[in-house]
């Protein structure tokens, strides 16, 4: 079985070369090429490849994310050999990674990068790597073996558990919070699939539990790890873990659509988000007043009942974009959804976060209007979104905001005196992006803290809301962020 390679995020926020630069690269470090070796796993196994030359191992060796790697230039080095062991501790043979997987390396001032792609992360799960230099007298010695470990790409463990991570320039493949379930995408020939791993505990190497066809362009998984929601043309899959097995427990197709929903309404699901127990999903839709071939955003909801799922409520604020963010607290209590966004070329309506509490069994009262720099556009070159997220209690929201003070109205900017944590240098600079945190108190939403951290490409907050990554951890104590 043949998989494909996972995308975690827009190549924008991987610390490897834009293609151009690649390409350009490429050509002055030709002299960097492969060269060919055996081996084994461990320094002290047969077949190990022997050091021929006196060349130190690289220094700083790490997984920079996905299948890339970085490290720091040796001295007297013309290249570096990578190499697999592909079920890291188990009885499989270390081997040397090379053209057939498209590694390809390049290099920055005294920073060297290496990544390949044309290999099957799913295939990697398991895997450790390390490197060596060489030069025309052989190879040095290897570094110590640096784990895949996927976990931490797509998540961050706060002692509350794992929070998956957000960005703006792309979404993360989904991972239980206790870590032991992870969903991938590949494919088996010419169908798309979903792989469901699991593992027994954290260290321990992944299993393939389940291998789902599907066409899915988004998936959700639930906090316990034990529903998966798949949004198809004109439909949403929900899937369903019992006992170890996996089997589709039903179809939430178009015409399922909430009767207070001005008809004709038809479900064309773009973003999902389920909750902690998998018994509650949002995702955002459309649908048509009076016969008009103009399609109006919606968030609609589903509950599940036993093995039963109905259509629950649809929420339509005014705007053309509504849904593009999307957040569902772990409890179901809660839900986030924003009208109107920030666009490449035009500002669309000042835009609003919608805040939901339920109210009884399947009814929801809007709760807040929240002002807050979301951002949506897609086109040729690039994509960029707001994420945001609730934690389990629905009491702290956390957005993904940009600062537009020439386009939004004033209680829309932030200034440097609004940030939270400022980090030293910046002066009187305002953030251009930020991210936003608000806290309920009773029924009252306010925002309590605004973060800066432009470097950081993805952030994720704690399950109980007290803590937030963001290139580094800010915890909240007594009702107030405090800086690391």
């Amino acid at each position: 079985m043949r998989h494909d390679t996972l995308t975690f995020a827009n190549e924008a926020v991987h610390p490897w070369a834009p293609r151009a630069l690649r390409a350009t690269l490429a050509l002055g470090f030709a002299a960097m090429a492969l060269a060919g070796c055996g081996g084994g796993s461990g320094s002290a196994e047969p077949g190990q490849p022997p050091a021929t030359s006196t060349l130190a191992a690289p220094e700083n060796f790490e997984n920079t994310g996905a299948l890339s790697f970085a490290w720091s230039a040796t001295p007297g080095a013309t290249r570096y050999e990578l190499f697999a062991d592909m079920d890291g501790p188990g009885p499989q043979t270390e081997v040397q990674m090379g053209e057939a997987q498209g590694l390809s390396f390049y290099s920055t001032t005294q920073r060297q990068f290496g990544y390949l792609n044309l290999a099957r992360i799913p295939d990697f799960i398991n895997a450790t790597f390390r490197l060596r230099a060489c030069n025309s007298d052989g190879c040095g010695a290897f570094t110590a073996a640096k784990a895949l470990d996927l976990p931490s790409r797509i998540s961050y463990e706060f002692s509350s558990g794992r929070a998956p991570l957000k960005s703006s320039s792309g979404n993360f493949d989904p991972i239980s919070q206790d870590g032991l379930t992870l969903v991938l995408r590949g494919s088996n020939g010419s169908t798309s699939t979903l792989l469901v791993f699991t593992r027994t505990a954290v260290g321990q190497p992944w299993q393939q539990q389940a291998e789902i066809p599907t066409n899915a362009y988004r998936i959700a998984l639930s906090a316990d790890g034990n529903t998966l929601a798949a949004s198809e043309e004109l439909k949403v899959q929900i899937y369903q873990r019992s006992n170890g097995s996996w089997s589709r427990q039903t179809t939430i197709s178009s015409t399922q659509a909430p009767t207070a929903c001005a008809q004709p309404c038809q479900l064309e699901p773009d973003r999902l988000a389920l909750s902690a127990n998998g018994n509650l999903l949002a995702v955002s839709g459309r649908f048509r007043v009076n016969g008009s071939t103009t399609a109006l955003s919606s968030v609609f909801t589903y509950a599940r009942t036993g093995t039963s799922w109905t259509a629950q409520n649809n929420f339509a604020p005014e705007g053309d974009i509504v849904g593009t963010a999307l957040a569902l607290s772990g409890d179901g209590s809660t839900l986030a959804l924003n009208s109107g966004a920030i666009t490449r070329s035009v500002n669309i309506t000042p835009p609003l976060v919608h805040i939901y509490a339920q109210n009884g069994v399947d009814g929801w009262t809007e709760q807040a209007r929240l002002p807050v720099g979301i951002v949506f556009f897609v086109d040729i070159a690039a994509s960029v979104f707001s994420a945001m997220t609730l934690s389990h209690d629905g009491n702290t929201l956390a957005v993904e905001a940009r600062n537009s003070p020439n386009t939004l109205p004033p209680e829309y900017h932030i200034t440097a005196a609004d940030l939270t944590c400022p980090r030293a240098g910046t002066g009187n600079a305002a953030p251009v992006s930020h991210i936003a945190l608000f806290a309920r108190s009773g029924a009252a939403w306010q925002r309590q803290a605004a973060i800066a951290r432009e470097a950081a490409p993805s952030w994720a907050l704690a399950n109980d809301g007290n803590a937030l990554f963001y290139g580094e951890l800010f915890n909240r104590r007594n009702g107030a962020w405090t800086c690391p």
